[in-house]
């Protein structure tokens, strides 16, 4: 099945990152961020996401832009902009169902969200310190995650944001999107970043916030990089669709 021709395929996959977002984390001020992500093989990505307090967007510009929108509540939707044509399709929660259901039946279901107990987490300094960004950071080893993975995060100590709390705001959001279309599935995008969304909850996470993590594993190398953080309040709402935007039909499912 196709959504739609004009859509890229990095779009559907970087809706690994949104598939995105919101929920677990506390604080609900708004928060936009821009985040390069370079997957093991992969093109470097970079996307901005805007997280408010029950609602996240991320814009991709991979070919051409387009913006994701996670709302969160009783009935969850889901919006995606296509800005050179001008037009949106909106996702609601019967259309995830029977996506998943369609999924199911194929044997392409997302299956088990990766876990990682947080009890078993531990944070080492490597002694080093880096500059990333607008920011100097420190490096911490992260050790008790599954076998062969090594990971090293970078942490500023004045920062009360980071990757960490970003990622903790998109758990609901991906959990949902569990779709290999859309980045999910075992070893899928969606699925390297859940590891992530429980990190706040580790014992002795070093205070600060997180603004790189270098992760490896038996797939390669991947990179998350924290480029800018805002944390004014947002002028206008983000997350609706543009005005004079044409909503697109949603594409009919397979009984």
């Amino acid at each position: 099945m196709r959504i739609s021709r004009s859509v890229p395929r990095a779009t559907l996959i970087a809706g690994t990152s949104l598939s995105l977002l919101v929920g677990r984390y506390a604080q609900a001020q708004d928060v936009k961020a821009t985040v390069e992500i370079q997957p093991a093989g992969g093109a470097a990505m970079s996307m901005d996401y805007w997280m408010g307090s029950d609602a996240v967007r991320i814009d991709i510009s991979q070919g051409q832009e387009v913006s994701m929108v996670w709302t969160a509540g009783a009935s969850p939707t889901m919006l995606m902009v296509q800005h050179a044509d001008r037009r949106y399709m909106e996702w609601g929660e019967q259309q995830f169902q029977m996506m998943r259901q369609m999924m199911q039946r194929v044997g392409g279901g997302g299956g088990e969200s990766p876990t990682v107990n947080v009890d078993n987490i531990r944070f080492a300094p490597t002694g080093e310190t880096e500059t990333i960004g607008p920011w100097s950071a420190a490096g911490f080893r992260i050790t008790g995650m599954e076998s062969g993975d090594e990971n090293t995060i970078w942490i500023v100590s004045d920062l009360d944001v980071g990757l960490f709390e970003i990622f903790a705001r998109m758990g609901d959001a991906l959990e949902a999107m569990q779709m290999p279309m859309m980045g999910g599935g075992a070893g899928g995008a969606q699925s390297q970043l859940l590891r992530y969304t429980q990190m706040t909850n580790a014992s002795g996470l070093p205070s600060g916030g997180v603004v790189r993590v270098d992760a490896s594993d038996e797939n390669g190398a991947t990179t998350i990089t924290l480029q800018s953080l805002d944390e004014a309040p947002f002028g206008d709402d983000p997350f609706v669709a543009p005005a004079g935007y044409e909503k697109m039909q949603m594409p009919n499912f397979p009984e």
